[in-house]
């Protein structure tokens, strides 16, 4: 039976002849785009517009965790998040990094080791990250914003060079990881010279050995490009390096550092409420990278803390630090690894 069409299905159907053809190779022009982004120093997840100073500290940052959940995202921010770091208080595990730009790749704080797989880190939500929860794992969350945080993920090249990012200001503190082999984890402050620079997963002091050339070419950080050497660790050439780039805004975040007394510390941050998440790192001498946060406890008695360069377990009888409406103090019962007399601390805080 021969069946006759009417003008209008036959232009559909010349139409359909034409476009899916096209519409074919434009799907695969996109896989093949994001299989090659993964060593892109363009890749990045939507390049953020509004500035942090325009966002409340909640819209920036969140912590959520201890709780059950069958349904995703097992950690609720609030906020499209951009970076999580996750970890079992109680339970000794891995530190584990993971961001939007990298999908279901991790990094883990405490080890030198290659970017592994964890399908459960998932990023399709507007109000969290991760899909599964045990109960036992915490997520901290950050979100992209000038000004406040910013991730850029890009191939090294073995020679010095700059690389672009959108901060929007000069980065204070930048942490760097080869993401395709085993090194350290490496971390340039803008309250050391940039002859100098620390491990994240190690307990080492800042070093100004000379390798810093290596790793930063002996160059501060601008406010849309920072410079990286030829060392494997920051430019390894064809392999893939992430960068977490982190700095102050007024009344929300606060890079700096303070100087150890012995007796009780105020480091002002400027904030009104207190901190909910505080980094600590020893920076002339050996020292953990310690951290609280205000929903394990920043409170006028015992804090527990975890470390981001071990797999030890928080500490939960210790009061190394007590809440300060501007900011955090450092009590006279901590360790010389927080508060030495004439020591130099790197800190981090969040309101």
């Amino acid at each position: 039976m021969r069946v006759t069409l009417n003008k209008p299905v036959v232009r559909v159907v010349r139409v359909l002849r034409q476009e899916i053809p096209d519409l074919v190779l434009y799907l695969k022009a996109i896989f093949l785009a994001t299989e090659a982004a993964r060593h892109t120093s363009t890749w990045q997840s939507a390049d953020p517009n509004k500035p942090a100073s325009e966002f409340a500290a909640t819209d920036l940052f969140a912590l959520a965790g201890n709780t059950y959940t069958t349904s995703d995202p097992a950690f609720v921010s609030g906020f499209p998040v951009d970076m999580g770091l996750s970890d079992g208080p109680s339970m000794g595990w891995d530190k584990d990094i993971a961001t939007r730009l990298t999908g279901t790749k991790r990094q883990e704080t405490n080890k030198d080791a290659a970017e592994g797989n964890q399908p459960a880190y998932k990023w399709d939500y507007m109000n969290g990250f991760m899909s599964g929860n045990n109960g036992a794992t915490y997520g901290w969350q950050w979100r992209r914003a000038p000004g406040f945080f910013d991730v850029v993920a890009y191939t090294g090249t073995g020679s010095n060079r700059t690389v672009s990012h959108n901060l929007g200001v000069k980065p204070e503190l930048i942490i760097f990881k080869n993401r395709d082999r085993s090194t350290n984890w490496t971390v340039y402050s803008s309250d050391l010279a940039v002859t100098k620079f620390m491990f994240l997963n190690t307990a080492a002091a800042a070093s100004a050995n000379g390798d810093s050339v290596y790793y930063f070419n002996n160059t501060e950080p601008t406010e849309s490009v920072f410079s990286v050497g030829t060392g494997g660790y920051t430019n390894e050439n064809n392999e893939g390096i992430i960068a977490y780039l982190f700095a102050t805004v007024a009344g929300i975040s606060k890079v700096g550092t303070y100087t150890g007394t012995g007796s009780d510390v105020n480091v002002d941050c400027g904030f009104s409420a207190g901190a909910r998440f505080v980094l600590i790192k020893h920076a002339n001498a050996t020292g953990d990278w310690y951290y609280w946060d205000s929903v394990r406890g920043i409170i006028a008695g015992n804090d527990p803390y975890l470390l981001l360069n071990t797999t030890a377990a928080q500490v939960t009888n210790t009061d190394y630090i007590d809440p300060l409406a501007s900011g955090f103090t450092v009590t006279s019962s901590a360790p010389a690894a927080l508060n030495n007399n004439g020591s130099t601390y790197l800190f981090y805080a969040i309101a």
